[in-house]
């Protein structure tokens, strides 16, 4: 078991561009792998069943008080970060899971094998391990990433794979998204399948990344015709979203969408 500091810069509403970091775990044996947020899927666990909806009831009333009397927010059990990445080498397959916005969630398929490395001459050591270079051009960004042979595992972080060895930190080159390894652990933890699949739409890759940057630069309208739904035509000037919306170079951590 791996687990990753992901860094992630990010367009927040009418707010302008932001960045925030998640945790991410790999999970990974000879046949298939796993990554994904722990918190959100622990949450996600709970979503699934009547009883762990009782008990996120019950966490979210013990916080409340709290949260009303000082306005924090971060009490409030939420999710941190929402893809999950499945990865089956007996089927050369990736399953990628994924929220879209609001209450979507998608899902797709694409082949395991789409990495051309390119593997250089520089070294250094990240947890101790010994670590080479390489090079990859996947999906519309440049990635750098470091891995070790001392761990025989053609695996890493979201869907960067296929090196000889664990990658153990992953940068693409405009700086916005990062994937660095906090620490590593043999385990025998189960690698469970997603929960409740059966709210996750079956789209291609592209429209399903096509329906998020839809949803990200519209989400002030889309918020505004919820309230209007629920509070009626015209909603409610405290509760409504401000129109005005930054326009940056910001992305997702794919980008070909875009062609």
């Amino acid at each position: 078991m791996v687990s990753y500091n992901y860094h992630e810069t990010f367009v927040r509403g009418s707010d302008g561009v932001a960045e925030r970091d998640y945790e991410f775990i790999l999970l990974s044996n000879t046949e298939q792998s796993k990554f994904y947020p722990p918190i959100s899927e622990y949450l996600d666990s709970l979503d699934s069943t009547p009883a762990g909806k009782a008990q996120y009831e019950q966490m979210l009333s013990a916080v409340m008080p709290e949260v009303v009397r000082t306005g924090n927010y971060s009490l409030v059990p939420s999710k941190k970060g929402h893809v999950y990445v499945f990865k089956n080498r007996n089927e050369s397959v990736v399953s990628v899971y994924d929220f879209i916005g609001l209450t979507e969630f998608g899902c797709y398929t694409e082949p395991l094998a789409e990495m051309q490395w390119e593997i250089g001459d520089s070294t250094k050591t990240i947890l101790g391990y010994d670590c080479i270079k390489a090079h990859t051009n996947y999906h519309g960004r440049d990635w750098t990433v470091w891995f070790t042979p001392e761990i025989p595992l053609q695996e890493g972080p979201w869907k960067l794979c296929g090196l000889p060895g664990l990658i153990l930190e992953a940068t693409e080159t405009s700086g916005q998204h990062s994937f660095v390894a906090t620490g590593i652990e043999i385990t025998d933890k189960e690698i469970v399948p997603i929960y409740s699949p059966s709210k996750y739409e079956k789209l291609e890759r592209k429209e399903l990344l096509r329906r998020q940057r839809y949803n990200r630069d519209n989400q002030e309208n889309i918020t505004n015709a919820a309230y209007d739904n629920i509070l009626g035509s015209g909603g409610s000037a405290n509760a409504r979203m401000p129109k005005e919306r930054l326009v940056t170079d910001v992305d997702f951590l794919e980008t070909d969408y875009r062609k």
